[in-house]
């Protein structure tokens, strides 16, 4: 989104493009970061005036930044904490054509540049109180502050760890429920990309030999898939402060075809992950860490038992969200299937893991080069 302010300076423009056809979310321009390949930004500033103007030369900036930032309240006193910590940073002088030292000259400026990231820089990131930004900043400095002119753009890098036709052994969680009923569950790997559709395979034995409850059938009475998402944020100039927060980033009911048996069985549900902004990419820095859990929590019983004797049967799985590869976002077709209810929740809440309500057996589961503008505004609201 472009916003021009033009009540002081009407007559002169300035703006950072991006040569990328590919839009990222909210339409900002995109790009891929994958091992094999560095990703290489390139574009030009350009700046017009219709007549002579007071002015400086052109401060062009580029920033991979990470930053946590939050305030807490205790009683009548606000503390804020603000970490930054530039990852990558490159600067550019951009002479502009001039009447004089101080005068800018009427016609239209523009400056080619490139930048390519650095391997291994995390995937662009939005939150609350953490980030990760690929940032441009060009800036204008004129006699009195205000009157100074700056252009900000932010690009959407997809970073992801998974090299080109790379293959890992499957994961597999095992637990021994209520030391009586062994169950596994599988995943294809523990790394997964934002937005990939993922099997997770369940595994239900019989009731162990030793167990009260050998031979008889196992009821699965609700279940339902949940990813957690785990923020950290610091702030070592504040005596090393800490805060943690966390996110239900979906929570997914699964409500059908849960055999009642007493033999065991297998199940394999489809996730569907959630693409990014929703679902943030694993990170690791000083200021902001990430990292997720995939939760299987449900309420089971055995065919012995009423239905308010059901216990809690939970396995979780830790697992790293990366960014997708260029191939996988060309093989994702607009017309698959529906993704499920997904519930995006921010919650500090301890037991928010509660489950939902039962289910019935019945139920069944529901301009050249693509060049992009920037924002142009004052630099005290950058």
């Amino acid at each position: 989104m472009a916003i021009l302010d033009f009540s002081k300076d009407s007559d002169k423009s300035i703006a950072i493009h991006f040569h990328t056809k590919e839009l990222g979310p909210e339409g900002q321009p995109l790009y891929y970061h994958t091992p094999e390949n560095p990703a290489v930004i390139k574009g030009h500033v350009e700046f017009r005036t219709v007549k002579e103007t007071k002015g400086g030369d052109i401060d062009f900036t580029f920033e991979a930044r990470v930053q946590a930032k939050w305030t807490e309240h205790h009683g009548k006193t606000t503390v804020s904490f603000n970490n930054l910590k530039r990852l990558q940073e490159k600067s550019w002088e951009i002479k502009l054509n001039r009447t004089n030292p101080k005068t800018i000259a009427p016609g239209v400026t523009r400056f080619d540049f490139e930048v390519q990231l650095e391997p291994g820089l995390p995937s662009s990131i939005e939150g609350t109180r953490g980030w990760f930004h690929y940032r441009f900043k060009a800036h204008i400095k004129r006699s009195f502050p205000h009157r100074d002119m700056a252009a900000k753009e932010l690009v959407w890098v997809y970073s992801s760890s998974l090299h080109a036709n790379e293959r890992h052994e499957p994961k597999i969680y095992k637990s021994l429920w209520n030391d009586v009923l062994p169950v596994t569950c599988t995943l294809p790997s523990d790394i997964f990309y934002q937005g990939q559709i993922v099997p997770l395979t369940v595994q239900f034995e019989p009731f162990l030999d030793n167990s009260i409850h050998r031979g008889q059938e196992l009821i699965v009475i609700s279940a339902f898939i949940k990813m957690k998402q785990y923020t950290k944020l610091t702030d070592p100039k504040m005596l090393g402060k800490v805060r943690n927060d966390k996110k239900t980033v979906f929570s997914l009911p699964v409500t059908k075809d849960w055999p009642q048996t007493n033999q065991g069985f297998t199940k394999t549900i489809m996730v569907e992950l959630p693409g990014a902004k929703q679902l943030a990419a694993a990170i690791e820095s000083g200021p902001v860490t990430k990292r997720h859990t995939l939760k299987l929590i449900m309420m089971v019983r055995t065919n012995m038992n009423a239905e308010k004797e059901a216990k809690e049967l939970r396995v979780e799985m830790d697992v790293k969200i990366t960014a997708p590869r260029p191939e996988h976002i060309r093989d994702m077709t607009p017309d698959h299937a529906a993704p499920p209810p997904y519930q995006s929740i921010d919650t500090d809440n301890e037991d928010d893991d509660a489950m939902p309500p039962e289910f019935s057996r019945s139920n069944s589961d529901s301009k050249g080069y693509g060049d992009h503008q920037t924002d142009v505004k004052h630099p005290q609201d950058l």
